[in-house]
């Protein structure tokens, strides 16, 4: 008789227990970035790989800059995935080609002849304004050598007040970050007879 005693009570101890946690908060609007026109002219082949980012700007919470220079997370608003894959769809759907020159994941498997590999280094809100800057490089397909490398930084105004004009200004600063990089791609992913040479790191 005291075992079932035992084990009711502490099944009810459970109960309680899962019955005070805070329920999740929903955001009040999810963002996104696109899905984007093709825009560049691809002459080879690219692997888009999702951009390295740190932990604070690569999921889907948007993070603010203070006054003090404390980060903060904007409540109510968030991406519809992490910032990060959202980067590389957008940079799949801006690079366009021939069959042959096109834009792909790594998930496809297949070899191409560059690779892009990119680092977001700020992705955050400063009052109402969206900043975003990343550091790319292109690389040899095969070797995996640094050929080319850039820096692109953009900002947008908020065109309102409030949470969801903040970050609509930062989702125009991401693609706008987006498009910089694209066109360097698009320019210095020539086709392999016209290669440049290797960068010395």
């Amino acid at each position: 008789m005291l075992r079932p005693l035992t084990a009711g009570l502490c099944a009810l101890g459970l109960t309680a227990c899962v019955s005070v946690l805070p329920e999740p908060k929903v955001p009040d609007g999810l963002y996104r970035f696109g899905p984007m026109e093709a825009e560049y002219d691809l002459q080879a082949s690219v692997i888009v790989r999702e951009p390295d980012a740190s932990r604070l700007v690569a999921g889907r919470a948007i993070a603010a800059v203070d006054e003090t220079g404390a980060v903060r997370l904007v409540p109510g608003v968030e991406w519809t995935d992490s910032s990060t894959h959202l980067m590389q769809m957008a940079m799949l759907d801006l690079l366009k080609g021939p069959r042959g020159a096109t834009a792909v994941s790594p998930d496809s498997g297949g070899l191409a002849d560059y690779e892009l590999f990119w680092t977001v280094t700020d992705f955050s809100l400063s009052g109402s304004t969206g900043h975003c800057r990343i550091r790319a490089s292109l690389l040899d397909g095969s070797s995996r050598a640094v050929l080319e490398q850039t820096v692109v930084s953009t900002s947008a105004e908020a065109t309102g007040k409030g949470n969801p004009a903040r970050a609509q200004a930062l989702s125009e600063a991401g693609r706008k970050c987006v498009r910089d990089v694209a066109a360097f791609v698009s320019e210095k992913a020539v086709p392999k007879d016209e290669e440049t040479p290797e960068l010395e790191l």
